[in-house]
C-alpha cells in the first residue's frame, strides 16, 4: 500500500534522525515553557511532540506497509501538528501588538488575531478532510473532485498565512516609519522570529500545494528527500528559532503604555 501511494519504502534511518530531532527539540520548547511560565505557548511543544511521534509511526510504516491503522496515524501526526505551529505565532503577535507597541499600528485588532486566523485554519482544514475523504473513493470522478477540493483547501490555508506576513509586514512598515530602530529596542526580535519562522512554514506550504497539485505519482510525491528538505526541514527550524529566542523575555522586558508610540510620532 505504502508503495503505491509513494512509490518508495520509506527510509528507516532519516525518520529516526527527523523524529529524533523533534524530540530533542520538544524537550526543549518544555522546559522554555516552564522556565517562563508561558502556558499561551504551550501548543508549540505539544505539536512538537506529536510530530517526533509521527516520524516514529514512519519506522513502523516501513516496517508495515500494508497497515492501513499505522498510515492513517503516520498522516495525521506529521500533517496536522503544522497548523499549531502557526497558531503559535497568531497568539504572539496578538501579544507583541497589544503589549509592545502602538495598537492602531496593526490591521486587525490584536485580541481577534488568533481568533480570525485560527478560525480560518479550521475552515480550511476542514475542506481538506472533506477532499481527501472523496480523493481515497473507489470512483474515478470522485478522485479527481477530492483531489480539486483537497487542492483548494491547501491554497486558501496558504493565502490564509499571506494575508498574516502581511500584516507582520506591515507593522513593521508601520514601527520604522514612527523611528524605531529594531536592534535597539528590547522588543525588536519579536518581529524578526516573526518572519523568519514564517517563512520556513511559507515554504512548507508552498511545497504542500506543489505536491497536491503534482497528483498521484507526481514528482514530489515520490522522491522522500523533498518530504524531508521542503517538509520537515523548514518546519524544524521554524520553531527551532523559539528554543533560541523565546519570545516571552522580550514581551516583559519591553511591555509599554500602549500609547507610547502615538506620543512618538
Amino acid at each position: 500500500m505504502v508503495f503505491e501511494i509513494f512509490r518508495y519504502y520509506p527510509d528507516k534511518a532519516i525518520a529516526a534522525v527527523a523524529g529524533g530531532s523533534y524530540f530533542i527539540a520538544s524537550l526543549c520548547l518544555f522546559v522554555r515553557l516552564f522556565m517562563n511560565k508561558a502556558w499561551w505557548g504551550l501548543c508549540l511543544p505539544v505539536a512538537s511532540t506529536f510530530m517526533f511521534i509521527g516520524f516514529f509511526m514512519r519506522i513502523l510504516m516501513a516496517i508495515n506497509p500494508n497497515s492501513l491503522p499505522i498510515f492513517m496515524i503516520q498522516q495525521l501526526l506529521t500533517l496536522l501538528p503544522p497548523a499549531a505551529y502557526l497558531a503559535f505565532n497568531y497568539i504572539l503577535y496578538g501579544r507583541f501588538v497589544a503589549n509592545c507597541i502602538d495598537r492602531c499600528s496593526s490591521w486587525i485588532k490584536p485580541e481577534k488575531v488568533a481568533r480570525y486566523f485560527v478560525i480560518s485554519d479550521i475552515t480550511t482544514f476542514f475542506i481538506q478532510g472533506v477532499g481527501g475523504g472523496l480523493e481515497v473513493s473507489i470512483k474515478m470522478t470522485n478522485e479527481k473532485l477530492g483531489a480539486n477540493i483537497l487542492l483548494s483547501g491547501l491554497v486558501l490555508q496558504t493565502l490564509s498565512y499571506t494575508f498574516f506576513m502581511i500584516l507582520c509586514a506591515h507593522i513593521w512598515r508601520s514601527i520604522l516609519r514612527d523611528g524605531f530602530l529594531l536592534r535597539r529596542e528590547p522588543w525588536g526580535p519579536i518581529l524578526w522570529i516573526l518572519m523568519f519562522s514564517s517563512t520556513a512554514y511559507m515554504i512548507r506550504s508552498i511545497y504542500r500545494v506543489i505536491e497536491i497539485a503534482q497528483g498521484n505519482g507526481g514528482y514530489l510525491v515520490t522522491h522522500e528527500i523533498y518530504f524531508y528538505l521542503l517538509d520537515s526541514l523548514p518546519l524544524l527550524i521554524g520553531i527551532c528559532t523559539y528554543i533560541i529566542y523565546w519570545p516571552t523575555k522580550y514581551l516583559e522586558a519591553s511591555s509599554r503604555p500602549t500609547n507610547e508610540m502615538t506620543e512618538r510620532r
